[in-house]
């Protein structure tokens, strides 16, 4: 994966960032942790299943880091959730 170091953010406004902060507040109301982590988990599991037999030992291994690091993404942003509900 390529990163893009010369990417053009925009700002955003207050509201935009309220609004982003909501929405992920929102994620977790609806969606409890434990099952974001349930469902990341059989999504992982589903696709070792189903290509194991045809991907490649570099493909597995990028998928297992890519579910690590969406696990971790998903607890960082649970916890910035609970710091906004202690705070907005």
């Amino acid at each position: 994966m390529e990163i893009n170091n010369d990417a053009v953010f925009e700002e955003l406004s207050p509201n935009q960032v309220r609004d982003l902060q909501l929405g992920m507040r929102h994620f977790f109301v609806n969606n409890p942790r434990e099952e974001v982590k349930r469902i990341i988990w059989e999504l992982y599991r589903g696709w070792v299943f189903n290509s194991a037999e045809y991907v490649q030992q570099e493909e597995i291994t990028n998928m297992l880091l890519f579910y690590e690091a969406i696990l971790e993404f998903t607890n960082d942003v649970h916890s910035y959730c609970q710091y906004l509900g202690r705070t907005v």
